[in-house]
């Protein structure tokens, strides 16, 4: 091989090298890359993270509406006809026996049950006016329930919810506003959900009853939820 052919093939050799990366520069280049994904990857889980404990809160915060408005009409009765006589059931219902308010096979409101229901008037109201609470609620759903013995129970149990919501607008004209008497409803169900079985004299006393049961507006907090996704 000629010296000029030579020299010309060192040159070309030389360019060659010179375009070709370091195996140092090349794992540093590596490992520049593995950090940035990692840090990537750090700055999602913080940001899951956050979003996960805000999604806990609201959850929380629904849960803690439903009891906190439990707990005040559980607390209002109770001043009223005493802690015996009223009952916490299921999913933060709140009963009080029946024969407090109604007498025996009637569905009007007896003058005992009045001074109930007229402190009671006024603790809902104070609910409904509260923007912490209303936010998430729906329907406080008034319940009427009889006992076993033989009568148009259907009929009876209805009525009686029907009437306690009437004597609370009656007796709080504020509530009888579309502003807030779209927050009650009544309902009945005759003997079909009974607190406790059997026929004894005790049974039969508590499940004859008028239950209060707090619905929240699902649509609000799950809006709220998703209000929480959209920013991740």
């Amino acid at each position: 091989m000629s010296r000029h052919n030579r020299r010309r093939l060192l040159e070309d050799e030389g360019q060659h090298d010179y375009y070709w990366p370091s195996f140092t520069d090349m794992m540093a280049m590596i490992v520049l890359v593995m950090l940035f994904i990692a840090i990537i990857a750090f700055i999602q889980a913080i940001y899951q993270a956050y979003d996960q404990a805000e999604m806990k809160q609201e959850l929380e915060q629904v849960a803690e509406v439903k009891k906190h408005i439990s707990d005040l009409i559980e607390k209002t009765l109770e001043e009223n006809v005493g802690k015996d006589k009223v009952i916490r059931g299921p999913n933060n219902t709140i009963s009080i026996e029946g024969d407090i308010l109604f007498d025996t096979g009637s569905s009007e409101v007896s003058e005992e049950g009045k001074k109930v229901l007229a402190s009671l008037s006024e603790g809902i109201l104070q609910i409904l006016e509260d923007p912490e609470v209303n936010q998430y609620l729906y329907i406080i759903l008034i319940e009427g329930h009889t006992d076993t013995v033989p009568y148009d129970n259907w009929s009876l149990s209805t009525e009686r919810a029907v009437s306690v919501v009437k004597y609370l607008l009656d007796t709080n004209p504020k509530l009888a506003t579309k502003e807030y008497a779209q927050y009650l409803a009544a309902t009945g169900y005759s003997e079909y959900k009974p607190l406790v079985e059997g026929d004894s004299k005790e049974a039969l006393q508590k499940n004859r009853r008028i239950s209060f049961q707090i619905i929240l507006d699902d649509q609000k907090w799950q809006d709220s939820l998703k209000s929480i996704l959209i920013q991740e």
